[in-house]
């Protein structure tokens, strides 16, 4: 079985990319230029820590053959 990241740091990963959301957002407000790039990183981040949650979960719940 391939080594997948662990339940808590696949949420830190997930926090990460949060972060990263509400500092694009903050800066957004004031009209920051990388305010775009911070977002798509941020929900980039999420989105892959997202799908490497449940792809892990899925496995998880899968009878060993």
């Amino acid at each position: 079985m391939e080594q997948l990241p662990s339940y808590p740091r696949l949420f830190s990963f997930f926090a990460v990319g949060i972060a990263l959301v509400l500092l694009g957002a903050l800066l957004k407000t004031q009209h920051a230029q990388a305010a775009s790039w911070l977002i798509l990183a941020g929900l980039s981040v999420q989105a892959v820590a997202g799908m490497l949650l449940v792809y892990r979960f899925a496995k998880s719940r899968q009878p060993e053959e």
